[in-house]
């Protein structure tokens, strides 16, 4: 009955929210070339952490486009290796440089400036993960592998950093605010010096940080078999705080750490046979104080947390039928369209302040919003 209800309220206000509240895009880029009628060519996205520009590869190019989605410069990588295929891409703060990586055929990273430096970096497995530091002078590089390096933007690498705990993939990363730790943030989570050295790490699936590296929530599902999982919030040395058993799709954090999200089973001491029907179980995205008690509850179906404001009081959802930004109170601040959201990739910049969204309907077209 709830389920049912939730689903009710979610559809009237999904109906309201589109008369009132649907934004429209800041800029949009269609790119009919990356848009084949068969299967999509993969192609890359990549936004500066302080959302001054966005760059998009594929089909052997790169395109560096500011705020406004006016192409700043371009990078013609298939002039390089007319066999690269685009993979992890991320771009510098100064928006004068990215840096590309290869697919598991294609075993090397190139960081390439708008003044034409191109410096290729090899690595013995896949590169999965690339990211900028904030002060622009460093990329730090994540593999297949489990192998971190730390390389300077003009392509010395200063320290390549092996881990041999189990299997380990470094699917996602960033630096922290003080560009003096790497966060490890998809696949493997964790926190590692700028001096390689590790101060935690776990496996879970994905990881998100206070500001003061004082609080983190991590998450995790099982690859296979029953969709439950967790939710975890973590102290400054990766002890456990407290978990609840979750979808473990997705989870944010605000920038003081005193405020926790992520969707959970409203449930949380199920029974053997509501456990054997777990996807019947209803599902509410919940805020959470750092001691672990619930601010707020928001019954909503099939809803991963894509992002948290800093001040912790508006929450990005990727929902069924669209894209929504929230306040606490479960009340529709602005409404994303997004039909095919499997195929869509959504970036969001520290600040909350907008959403660069990749999306195939039928052709990849590139669009920025600007949030509430």
């Amino acid at each position: 009955m709830h389920r049912t209800i939730a689903i009710l309220l979610l559809c009237l206000s999904s109906l309201f929210a589109f008369g009132q509240d649907e934004l429209a895009a800041v800029w949009s880029r269609t790119f009919p070339e990356l848009s084949p009628k068969t299967y999509p060519i993969p192609s890359a996205i990549a936004l500066a952490t302080n959302g001054k520009c966005a760059a998009i590869a594929g089909a052997g190019k790169v395109e560096v486009l500011d705020s406004t989605g006016k192409v700043l410069w371009t990078w013609e990588y298939g002039r390089v290796n007319k066999f690269i295929t685009a993979g992890a891409l991320a771009l510098s703060p100064s928006c004068d440089e990215v840096a590309l990586a290869g697919d598991s055929g294609y075993k090397y990273t190139w960081i390439a400036d708008r003044h034409g430096l191109k410096v290729p970096i090899q690595t013995t497995s896949t590169p999965l993960s690339l990211t900028f530091s904030h002060n622009n002078e460093l990329v730090a590089l994540g593999t297949g592998g489990c192998d971190l390096l730390l390389i300077t933007k003009s392509g010395e690498v200063k320290w390549k950093k092996g881990f041999n705990n189990g299997f380990c993939v470094l699917g996602k990363l960033s630096f922290s605010a003080d560009d003096k730790f790497i966060l490890l943030q998809g696949s493997s989570t964790g926190v590692v010096g700028i001096d390689g050295n590790v101060i935690w790490m776990t496996s879970d699936s994905g990881m998100s940080a206070a500001r003061d590296l004082r609080t983190f929530v991590s998450w995790w599902v099982p690859n296979h078999g029953p969709s439950w999982g967790r939710i975890t919030a973590l102290d400054g040395k990766g002890k456990e705080l407290w978990r609840r058993t979750a979808p473990g799709i997705s989870g944010a954090i605000s920038a003081s750490g005193d405020t926790i999200a992520a969707p959970v089973y409203a449930n949380q001491n199920m029974t053997q046979e509501q456990w054997n029907a777990l996807d019947e179980q209803d599902v509410e995205v919940q805020v959470f104080s750092r001691s672990g008690g619930v601010l707020k509850s928001m019954l909503v179906e099939r809803a991963e947390l894509l992002a948290m404001s800093p001040d912790g009081n508006g929450l990005l959802l990727r929902l069924e039928s669209a894209i929504k930004e929230l306040d606490l109170n479960g009340n529709t601040l602005a409404t994303i369209p997004d039909r095919q959201l499997s195929y869509s990739t959504v970036l969001v910049p520290e600040d909350f302040a907008g959403a660069l969204i990749l999306s195939r309907n039928p052709e990849l077209q590139l669009r920025w919003y600007k949030l509430k």
